[in-house]
């Protein structure tokens, strides 16, 4: 989903990094699919500051990043980066998401997303499906509420 080359490995902040991970001044998205935002940091509880910015491709990463952070470790934002054909506008949009769910159209075998953003307005990954709720074995895979 998200390929790099080895001519955008940024070599200095790689050997920073660490055994095993790089840095890369440059990725291309190889799908026109939805993607994650999720940006955290630290709480008042933690010994250490800390911060960072996660850019996820699918459901299961991110709720496993909500399911793993603890009390020293705050979700800030949870954003959508949806595509045109998606959101239903002329370009990609950056949204502040609160929930996926995943479903089957009636008679597929193929499960649909649909992800509900923080204004309630929802986005259904499927042509020709206006009522999310018609999806079959409605289930939900992510849920995030902003911090309070």
């Amino acid at each position: 989903m998200f390929r790099t080359i080895f001519s955008d490995r940024h070599p200095i902040k790689s050997a920073i990094a660490g055994h095993g991970c790089d840095v890369w001044t440059r990725a291309t998205l190889t799908l026109d699919i939805p993607w994650f935002c999720l940006s955290y940091s630290s709480t008042s509880e933690a010994t250490y500051g800390l911060s960072g910015t996660e850019l996820l491709s699918k459901p299961d990463q991110v709720a496993e990043f909500l399911s793993d952070t603890d009390a020293k470790i705050q979700i800030d934002q949870l954003l959508l980066v949806s595509p045109p054909r998606l959101n239903g506008t002329q370009q990609w949009l950056m949204e502040p998401l609160a929930e996926v769910w995943q479903g089957r159209l009636e008679n597929n075998f193929f499960y649909v997303p649909v992800y509900v953003l923080q204004n309630g307005r929802r986005y259904v990954g499927a042509p020709n499906c206006d009522d999310w709720q018609a999806l079959q074995e409605l289930k939900l895979l992510v849920k995030y509420s902003l911090p309070e």
